[in-house]
């Protein structure tokens, strides 16, 4: 689902979620009788099912709500590990209105003395979920082989794909999920 206020923004949005099709193909099986249209951009298939529309729809009410919620956990986390050897983000409000969907840790074993992956074990003994947010692209095969990239010509990128931990961020989780969170990196980090 994608909310915009730029009408034009929305427009080309649905264009491009139906194959690129001219907004004359969502008539096309209207009671008016059959519209032809034009392909005017290569598009994609990303138009929601009436299901995930109507959930969707649903959820909007929550939307605030549950943003609230994940800020508040995010500013725990900040909170609690700002004297860790961990880089961690925060965003100004005043520059942005950060969504507080995805809350990265940085491990390097330099600062951390830990690697990611052994971080990543040792949160799961803990019973914790974390994520890895992501590889570089140049060090998956594909890209090598299509494109001959090599992670070490993107070494930032390569540093930052090696080190980056997604930690819980949910608005479900309680403040007792947050604490166990809490307490196991700093446990893990200060070993």
């Amino acid at each position: 689902m994608v909310l915009a206020k730029n009408e034009e923004a929305i427009s080309r949005i649905k264009t491009l979620a139906l194959h690129g099709m001219s907004k004359d193909a969502w008539k096309r099986f209207s009671d008016d009788g059959y519209k032809h249209y034009q392909v005017v951009e290569a598009g994609y298939k990303y138009n929601m099912t009436d299901l995930q529309a109507a959930l969707g729809l649903h959820q909007i009410k929550r939307i605030e709500t549950y943003w609230q919620r994940r800020k508040q956990i995010w500013k725990r986390y900040v909170s609690a590990f700002q004297d860790l050897p961990l880089e961690v983000r925060d965003y100004d409000e005043q520059e942005c209105r950060h969504a507080y969907h995805l809350f990265t840790i940085f491990i390097s074993k330099e600062r951390c003395g830990i690697s990611r992956d052994d971080f990543l074990d040792e949160m799961t003994r803990n019973n914790i979920g974390v994520g890895v947010h992501y590889l570089s692209i140049p060090e998956h095969s594909f890209y090598q082989n299509k494109f001959g990239w090599k992670p070490e010509d993107f070494p930032h990128a390569a540093k930052i794909g090696r080190e980056t931990v997604s930690l819980p961020l949910s608005a479900k989780l309680t403040n007792n999920d947050v604490d166990d969170v809490i307490r196991a990196v700093k446990k893990i980090i200060t070993q």
